[in-house]
């Protein structure tokens, strides 16, 4: 499994390096330059992401746990560095936000872990009513319903939803219950797991009284983590206005909807390497502009995912050795 991934993460390494043959790279470099001195704006709307995403954390945790919106949002940071970095499905950073919150504010693993849960559900659930607004968009824009780039994300959404609520329903069952059963079928993971069935308890208590308790924090969480969404599409208006171009709203609102699901299609991919870029470039073209275009809105919100990677991970190993160990 890890050649196979080490194998598409160069392929998707080709893929970009055959793209920007294709296109000129002269003529991505006239597309990005347009931006100037006000490039560094095009980084504000994302930084709107981040504090967002941090608010709807903070309301999937149970009134009872107080963590410091700081703490929140540098253990967010750290985590979704890791999420980007690892072919994990942007998972891999879920229990190292738990875990940053256990050691710095004494926050209950068994809180921690149920939080970052509750949050990934919550993202991933407003995330589909984000695309599926954009999609009805995306075909009134396009004045075409049967565009097959369309009809495959409308499937994807759907299996997703479909996976949604099964995850739900094991939250409410009992995750841990669940996962424990089957393990217990299972001789090498039954005697293992003897020694965390306690937490494990636990753990499915936490989750249960929050969606049996907290409802109203439920909908907050899910308000913000939409509006970190819809925030995202202010980095496609910055990117039209900055370049000079005029772009309607239900374009730019459209565009931000499929990249959306063209990122998530390659999450077997570290960061989606590869995908991201040659999607873009399909998604720019559908929408009447320029590969070069697509290409350059591609760098440059790649290049922005590398900076806030580089930053999550130097804070993760600034502070590591010095407080986590």
């Amino acid at each position: 499994m890890k050649i196979l991934k080490n194998m598409l993460l160069v392929l998707g390494i080709v893929v970009i390096i055959g793209l920007v043959y294709q296109i000129g790279a002269r003529n991505i470099w006239q597309e990005i330059r347009q931006l100037g001195v006000y490039a560094p704006l095009f980084l504000l709307p994302y930084f709107g992401v981040y504090l967002l995403d941090t608010l709807g954390w903070k309301y999937s945790f149970s009134r009872s746990i107080s963590v410091p919106f700081s703490t929140l949002f540098y253990a967010r940071v750290a985590g979704e560095a890791i999420n980007h970095v690892t072919p994990t499905a942007y998972l891999g950073g879920e229990p190292v936000k738990a875990y940053i919150l256990n050691k710095k504010n004494n926050v209950p693993l068994a809180h921690g872990f149920a939080s970052v849960m509750v949050a990934k559900f919550l993202m991933v659930a407003s995330e589909v009513i984000f695309i599926l607004i954009g999609i009805e968009i995306a075909m009134n824009v396009l004045g075409d319903r049967s565009n097959p780039v369309i009809v495959n994300i409308q499937l994807s959404i759907a299996t997703l939803a479909i996976f949604l609520l099964v995850f739900l329903a094991l939250q409410v069952y009992g995750f841990g219950n669940f996962f424990s059963k089957w393990a217990a079928k299972m001789k090498i993971l039954a005697s293992s797991l003897t020694k965390y069935k306690e937490a494990l308890t636990k753990f499915d208590s936490v989750l249960l009284d929050y969606y049996r308790n907290e409802k109203g924090r439920l909908i907050t969480s899910f308000f913000y983590y939409f509006l970190s969404w819809c925030c995202g599409v202010f980095e496609v208006y910055a990117f039209f206005a900055l370049t000079g171009q005029t772009v309607s709203w239900s374009t730019i609102f459209a565009i931000e909807a499929i990249a959306m699901t063209i990122k998530g299609a390659g999450f077997f991919i570290p960061g989606s390497i590869g995908v991201q870029e040659a999607g873009q470039v399909m998604l720019f073209k559908m929408f009447g502009f320029d590969s070069s275009v697509g290409l350059a809105f591609s760098i440059l919100r790649r290049s922005r995912e590398v900076l806030w990677i580089v930053i999550g991970l130097f804070l993760l190993g600034r502070n590591w050795e010095k407080k986590y160990c």
